[in-house]
């Protein structure tokens, strides 16, 4: 495998596919509207989380089960109907009339979503020939890195233009831009080797669905518990019994995982074949995904809080600085495909995530008013790490599993990141609360009291990726396989 830049003739390809999966790192403009939205709709505050939530569970829900779809009937018919629903549900988002209609728009937007992004890996690997599958990923990573660095200024511009259904409206037209350039890649769709060993298990799909979505609902619920107002002075038996929702939710998804499971092992075409299944490396590579994910989301999630609220930045030029991040992906997505060509697949991976505990180290050390170019360089780092760490995961997974496969690789790749997203939303933002509460009460001023909670969550996410990535590594073959292998992406 080289570094090298596949001919033009594949660029019209990728840019369609990631125009149609733009559609979610877009979605962070929806994040600039949300008190306009709260305005809009006479709310409380705490309310505007199901805008998200309604919409993240449902794709992280079905992002597998779409992806197993489109290894049997193609990836490219999965990928239309995504963006075609997007548009209707962009549409019914913007024009809702109540709370309860943009709900249940945003979880419309969830099911397009999952169509969409589930067969996007695959189909760009599809543009070029194996030898440069890491390339294909690399440039679908960085399309989408492009698109999370535009997200809040286009939420901005387009919020002060059309109120806050402009943050949906401005994606109708994109969508629809996508959809009607998908016909130059019908020669890369009619490459896919479709899985034709056993027809698509319906009941096993939903199942899966169900397990995943109470998966991410469970820390939703906690989140709710134990960040809401108040929740410090509850006693112990409130406390037990605002839990009771969450602990029912983990109980039905342990039940719908063991369902699952059951039927997986009777199938005689599982989802993932049982060599990959059952292989202890695979499972922590995945898992790994899941840990540099959970941690980078300290950095887009507590950092607005350290700027404004800690430093007092004004919202434009704190946007602007969170897109240094962006930036930082962008630039570690087209640097993988280099770093796997020069260390392997899985050196490129470890490399990508200490390259993450070395850039959240050097955010905790900010001092209370850091220098700009100190704030750049250190989120451009970070950022960086997770760009590379991101495409050589995607490329593990990819060629651990059949070429017929490739939908459900994709879409394993795209929900270790949204549990990890979610995770890190709840325990991070907890964190953040608890030491700034903690702060407070012994009369530290609001700001230096922010300065430090800030410190403690960059810090204890630098931490919790060094130690699972140092335990991880014990075992042998994790992260230093043989360079060619087919776990490593040769």
């Amino acid at each position: 495998m080289t570094g090298a830049t596949p001919s033009r003739s594949h660029l019209p390809g990728l840019a369609v596919i990631g125009l149609g999966a733009s559609i979610v790192p877009l979605d962070f403009a929806v994040n600039v509207a949300f008190p306009a939205i709260t305005e809009a709709f006479a709310i409380p505050t705490h309310a505007i989380r199901w805008v998200a939530v309604c919409y993240v569970l449902t794709y992280g829900a079905l992002m597998i089960g779409f992806g197993a779809l489109g290894d049997r009937i193609g990836y490219l018919r999965v990928f239309r109907a995504g963006l075609a629903l997007g548009a209707v549900a962009f549409a019914g988002c913007a024009l809702a009339p109540t709370f309860g209609w943009l709900l249940a728009a945003r979880g419309l937007q969830g099911v397009a979503t999952a169509l969409t992004l589930s067969c996007a890996p695959a189909l760009a690997t599809l543009l070029v020939e194996a030898s440069r599958r890491t390339w294909a990923l690399s440039a679908f990573a960085a399309t989408q890195a492009i698109a999370g660095v535009a997200a809040p200024i286009v939420g901005g511009a387009t919020v002060a233009v059309l109120g806050w259904p402009g943050v949906y409206t401005f994606r109708v037209p994109i969508v629809l831009g996508a959809l009607a350039c998908s016909a130059v890649l019908a020669p890369a769709a009619a490459r896919q080797v479709v899985r034709t060993d056993a027809r698509f298990d319906l009941g096993g799909s939903a199942t899966l669905a169900l397990a995943f979505g109470l998966v991410l609902l469970v820390p939703t619920l906690v989140g709710t518990v134990l960040l809401a107002p108040g929740a410090t002075t509850r006693t112990t038996a409130e406390s037990g019994a605002s839990l009771v929702p969450a602990i029912v939710a983990a109980l039905a998804a342990a039940g719908a995982i063991a369902a699952f499971v059951r039927r997986q092992r009777a199938s005689a075409t599982p989802l993932l074949p049982r060599e990959v299944a059952r292989e202890a490396r695979f499972a922590l590579v995945n898992v790994g995904a899941c840990v540099v994910q959970f941690a980078c989301f300290a950095v887009p999630l507590t950092t607005p809080y350290f700027l404004m609220l800690g430093g007092g930045w004004p919202a434009w030029d704190t946007g602007l600085m969170l897109s240094v991040w962006a930036v930082g992906m962008l630039a570690g997505s087209w640097l993988a495909p280099r770093a796997v060509a020069a260390l392997g697949t899985r050196r490129a991976a470890l490399a990508g995530a200490a390259v993450v505990v070395l850039g959240l180290a050097g955010i905790a050390s900010w001092s209370a008013v850091p220098h700009p170019a100190t704030m750049i360089g250190w989120l451009l780092l970070q950022g960086a790490g997770l760009g590379l760490f991101q495409v050589a995961y995607s490329d593990l997974v990819v060629a651990a599993l059949p070429v017929s496969a490739r939908g459900v690789a994709g879409s394993l790749t795209m929900v270790t990141r949204t549990v990890g997203i979610v995770l890190g939303a709840t325990v991070w933002m907890g964190v953040l609360q608890g030491f700034e509460s903690a702060a407070l009460a012994r009369g530290t001023a609001a700001d230096a009291a922010m300065v430090g909670a800030y410190r403690a969550v960059t810090a204890a996410a630098a931490l919790a990726t060094l130690a699972f990535f140092a335990l991880s590594a014990l075992r042998r073959g994790t992260w230093w396989g043989a360079a060619g292998s087919r776990h490593d992406g040769g």
